[in-house]
């Protein structure tokens, strides 16, 4: 796998493993405000946010990952049921 390649897939994986985190401190947060606390519509807007961009990110680094394996889906391990 070329250097860049490779490059590309470990950046991507650390930028969706900050923002996962970031994601688990927000709804750690949110867990223990009242529902009525004003901070949990700002902090859900954020946590919506974190998740599509998520979303995002892993999308990305499927393809670089296909990118990697040939461009063969089937060369890459099934995604577990569930």
């Amino acid at each position: 796998m070329p250097d860049e390649l490779q490059s590309d897939i470990q950046a991507t994986a650390a930028d969706i493993a900050a923002d996962s985190e970031a994601l688990h401190v927000i709804e750690t947060e949110k867990a223990t405000l009242d529902a009525s606390d004003p901070r949990l519509l700002e902090l859900s807007e954020r946590a919506k946010a974190l998740a599509r961009g998520i979303a995002s990110k892993t999308a990305a680094e499927h393809e670089l990952v296909l990118e990697a394996n040939g461009g063969a889906p089937d060369a890459i391990a099934p995604e577990p049921a569930g």
